[in-house]
């Protein structure tokens, strides 16, 4: 077991999928659930028990209550394939926690400590070679918005830069504590390790690791002034001006620093960021309900309720809040929220009163420890650590050596069917995982095909990944039924496609493409009324949804209310008419826009002036002439109406003086 263990540590970084869209979610959630089942089963048929005292400990108790909270969000909010996948996810961590306790308390951690070393190195090396073999590509890019983008995109296997910068971060207390322990061969190999991890944060940029840094830092030294001597001081000094020279010559080379120094400008600028929107959108769904969550999973399905997705162009979704402590609030609950928070509390008081009671090299690992936990409290503030298996099973590792260390006594011993308990979750743990894990190589096909306009390999595709117990969703929260019935609808096979958008309203009710592909199935069902409404659930969730605007004008416009058709299409998010026409964008809401202005012009030409038909005409023929101007003409138009509450003929003829106004002024 003690091999299996090390082994299974140090190659965390190297289980990967290249099958999936996300390369270690599923593959990891597999491989845990695999280890814990055969471990289990090795308990058991070799009649090994589980000490109570690790069941009793206070960090185990808060986390089963945590589970269980998260357990009875999912009866009041209702059970789905999410929900399953994220208890199970917390269940793992459990029974790894306990595994790993029980492994320290009869060995030691110290057989375990080299594998955080090795992961470390295996980490950094898969880093600096995609760095290396993209470099040049990357740096060809004339853009230098693209290349930082580029760069940022690269984050060996844990599949966002901040995960990769935060994993590096937990693993940092015991590369320190192997460089000051080990003979020969581990301490450089720790310090090759800390060196390259040095590099990879100040490349990778991320502002709540190199902040959690200070922390760590500024702790340690607190808590060791009375052991740290000259030449300490003196190593530490000389080991950061070699870190911060090298780190200085990277983002150089990358030509990364002014980008460097633009991740700092944005913390003062908070207000204005994305983050603050995820933030703002995640207190008010707590708010709304406090007491049970929104289920697990379910954070990402009704954030869309709350304002975050205003004012964007509908692509791109959030998975998470950014925030571990609000997305635990969000999901299970207050009872859940406290736990969770009281985790860390826990962990600080047991590591600090362990480091007080040093013995030996103990001393400065309770410390190290303390301090990472201190740090990582707020990474997981401001970032997402806990969705990943990789970053949990590190977490709980450090937190089963406090757990370990507190723990003085094991008299007493779980009885038997604890174990086949314990088991029987590991192994619907890897049903579930090997269900999830298929389905998401189907999925990533799926969205394959989508691109290639490939339906019917799509639909084949989808019918092998959907699972409606434990398969749902892909990562975006999106339906997988909605890609189904894209293709459906591609094939003109509206009854189907119209089925599978329904099945995906139930699944996810607040998703502007599977209600915006809803509408438009009523639609063609002759369905107007129904259509419109469900247009304007769009709206409820993207009030600028362009697809879902030009739809509902379309309508309108049939039905010959062309001012409310305008109103309609002109509050859109759209890119600038340059853009649009550059990217070669796709879509009719130019053509529709000027078929409505043209039709509303029309209406009301033989009632108007002299001077009104002039300035309408003028308009009119803009589309032609220039379209550019004429499209940001009309938004404007647009925007006098509703602020001076007017018709858009009176808002025509205001445009008119004021840009009259305007050139005069520059005449002057």
């Amino acid at each position: 077991m003690k091999k299996l263990l090390q082994v299974f540590i140090a190659i965390i970084p190297l289980i990967v999928s290249f099958s999936t869209s996300d390369p270690t979610l599923a593959i990891r959630f597999l491989m845990l659930s695999l280890l814990l089942s055969g471990v289990l089963v090795f308990y058991i048929l070799s009649n090994k028990t589980i000490y109570q005292e690790i069941i009793t400990h206070p960090i185990t108790v808060i986390f089963g209550v945590m589970i269980l909270s998260y357990i009875l969000s999912a009866f009041y909010n209702g059970f789905g394939s999410e929900s399953i996948y994220v208890i199970l996810k917390l269940f793992l961590a459990y029974i790894f926690t306990i595994i790993l306790v029980h492994f320290i308390k009869d060995n030691g951690y110290q057989p375990l400590v080299n594998s955080f070393v090795l992961f470390s190195l295996f980490l950094s090396s898969i880093y600096f070679f995609q760095i290396l073999t993209s470099y040049s590509d990357i740096m060809s890019i004339k853009s230098e918005w693209k290349r930082n983008w580029e760069f940022d995109a690269i984050a060996a296997t844990m599949g966002h830069k901040n995960l990769l910068s935060s994993m590096h971060f937990l693993l940092l207390p015991i590369l320190i504590y192997v460089f000051i322990i080990s003979k020969k061969a581990f301490k450089i190999l720790s310090a090759i390790a800390i060196f390259l991890m040095a590099l990879t944060l100040i490349q990778t940029q991320t502002r709540a690791v190199l902040f959690a840094i200070g922390i760590f830092s500024i702790s340690v030294l607190i808590l060791n002034k009375n052991s740290l001597k000259k030449k300490h001081v003196i190593g530490l000094l000389l080991g950061g001006l070699i870190i911060l020279s090298s780190g200085y010559s990277a983002v150089k080379f990358t030509n990364r620093y002014d980008a460097f120094i633009e991740e700092f400008n944005k913390t003062l600028d908070f207000k204005s960021s994305g983050r603050y929107k995820l933030y703002n959108s995640s207190f008010q769904l707590i708010k709304e309900q406090p007491l049970f969550g929104v289920g697990p999973g379910n954070w990402s399905v009704d954030i869309w309720k709350y304002g975050l997705y205003e004012g964007t162009l509908g692509k791109s979704f959030a998975q998470r809040p950014h925030s571990d402590f609000l997305w635990v609030f969000s999901e299970g609950g207050i009872v859940a929220g406290i736990a969770y928070i009281l985790m860390f509390i826990i962990l600080l008081k047991d590591s600090y009163f362990l480091h007080k009671n040093r013995e030996d090299e103990d001393g400065i690992l309770y410390s190290l420890l303390f301090s990472c936990f201190l740090g990582f409290g707020f990474i997981s503030l401001v970032d997402f650590p806990l969705e990943r298996f990789s970053h949990n099973i590190i977490f709980f590792l450090l937190a089963s050596f406090i757990i370990a260390g507190k723990i003085k006594k094991t008299n007493k011993k779980t009885p038997y069917w604890f174990k086949l308990l314990l088991l029987s979750i590991s192994l619907f743990a890897f049903y579930v995982a090997s269900i999830r894990y298929e389905g998401e190589i189907h999925s990533a096909n799926a969205m394959n095909f989508k691109n290639k306009g490939k339906w019917n390999y799509l639909i084949k595709a989808i019918d092998k990944s959907y699972n409606k117990n434990y398969y749902e969703m892909e990562d975006t929260s999106t339906p997988l039924l909605w890609y189904r019935g894209v293709a459906y609808f591609n094939q003109k096979k509206y009854n189907l496609a119209f089925n599978d958008f329904q099945n995906a309203y139930q699944i996810n009710p607040y998703h502007v493409h599977v209600l915006n592909n809803l509408a438009t199935s009523y639609q063609m069902k002759g369905n107007s009324e129904k259509a419109k409404y469900f247009y304007r659930q769009v709206f409820k969730v993207n009030p600028t949804f362009k697809e879902s605007r030009v739809n509902l004008a379309a309508i309108l416009y049939n039905e010959k209310k062309y001012v409310e058709a305008l109103d309609v299409i002109l509050e859109s998010q759209v890119k600038p008419y340059w853009k649009r026409k550059k990217q070669n964008l796709q879509d009719n809401y130019d053509l529709y826009l000027k078929t409505i202005v043209k039709k509303w012009i029309d209406s009301v030409f033989d009632n108007s002036n002299i001077q009104e038909q002039k300035a309408l005409e003028e308009w009119m023929s803009g589309f032609d002439k220039k379209p550019y101007y004429t499209s940001k003409k009309t938004k404007d138009i647009f925007n006098i109406r509703v602020n001076k509450k007017i018709d858009y003929l009176a808002a025509l003829m205001q445009y008119e003086s004021d840009l009259k106004e305007k050139k005069n002024k520059k005449t002057r």
